[in-house]
């Protein structure tokens, strides 16, 4: 009897030892602090200027550094997410991490981190197979930050290619868009524990750059004159619509506030008086916002312009 319970106890030792205690991802803003993004994509390192940074050997290295950015924004954050000084061998490839010149280990297969984040932070908050359209895709994730994992699927030897990268609330941070022009097998979110857009998700609908507006057309005259004249402002130009009570109308409430009275400082008529105008405002809202996929993304947060609005 004694000698049952003396091994059941080392029993339930054993499997204790074996469960690691997951722990939170580390705060986005020290992630985003550290990661050396992409040249291309906004960031200070090209691939070369990485592994020169880093002092790994380049034999086992892949074209795609994207697992060496997060390694190295992961080391840098260190303490308990730092990814020690031992090999890393999670993939069939064997060996998945590579040393620096700092003694740290540097993982630089991108589909070993799958097993390694869920290991070490517990499964991912949000994970989608086979998914086949991007823009529905994104709309999984948007609004969050955190760590994307996207599988593809290369046409040359059906082979998979894994991607990660750092996620912030509508777009990838410093780094090309893995999902878009992609055939996707699996996409994996693990979310921040600091996690937090609200001010990003709202930029769209009150924050338009003065770069994108269109100037309005000066009408043929000898004398300068900023004015816009009454009839473009009323829909009336040589070809006019007919004049019914919507497009008379004015409407009390334009779809964009006061302040965006400040975007044209060089001209007498203001965004507001502009948008008063149904033909103006229908094409400048599909222009800035249906186009880019802005009010998309925006009706899925519960910030859609109302039907009036966009009438």
């Amino acid at each position: 009897m004694k000698s049952d319970i003396v091994s059941a106890c080392l029993l339930l030792l054993g499997m204790a030892s074996c469960v690691r205690a997951l722990i939170p991802l580390p705060s986005f803003t020290k992630m985003k602090e550290h990661y050396p993004g992409y040249k291309h994509a906004g960031g200070r390192y090209h691939n070369n200027h990485l592994i020169d940074m880093i002092g790994c050997k380049r034999k086992l290295l892949l074209h795609d550094t994207s697992a060496l950015r997060l390694s190295y924004s992961f080391n840098k954050v260190g303490g308990e997410h730092s990814l020690g000084h031992d090999l890393i061998h999670l993939s069939r490839n064997g060996i998945d991490s590579v040393v620096g010149t700092d003694g740290l280990q540097y993982i630089y297969h991108p589909i070993a981190y799958g097993p390694f984040l869920a290991d070490k932070y517990g499964y991912p908050t949000i994970s989608k197979l086979h998914q086949f359209d991007p823009v529905s895709t994104k709309k999984n994730f948007w609004g969050k930050q955190g760590i994307l994992r996207v599988i593809t699927y290369r046409k040359i030897k059906n082979l998979p290619v894994g991607h990660v990268a750092l996620w912030d609330c509508d777009h990838f941070h410093e780094t090309k868009d893995w999902i878009s022009g992609h055939s996707l097998i699996t996409v994996e979110f693990w979310e921040s524990p600091d996690s937090n857009c609200s001010s990003s998700t709202t930029r769209y609908l009150h924050q338009i750059p003065v770069k994108h507006m269109k100037q309005a057309p000066t009408p043929p005259s000898t004398s300068v004159n900023h004015q816009i004249p009454a009839n473009r402002l009323l829909g009336q130009s040589n070809h006019p619509l007919p004049v019914t009570s919507e497009h008379s109308s004015l409407k009390n409430n334009p779809p964009f506030n006061q302040g965006n009275q400040a975007l044209a400082p060089n001209s007498q008529i203001d965004l507001k008086t502009l948008m008063k105008d149904k033909t103006f405002r229908r094409k400048f809202i599909k222009k800035y916002y249906v186009s880019n996929g802005h009010l998309r993304h925006a009706k899925h947060r519960g910030l859609s312009l109302s039907k009036e609005q966009l009438s």
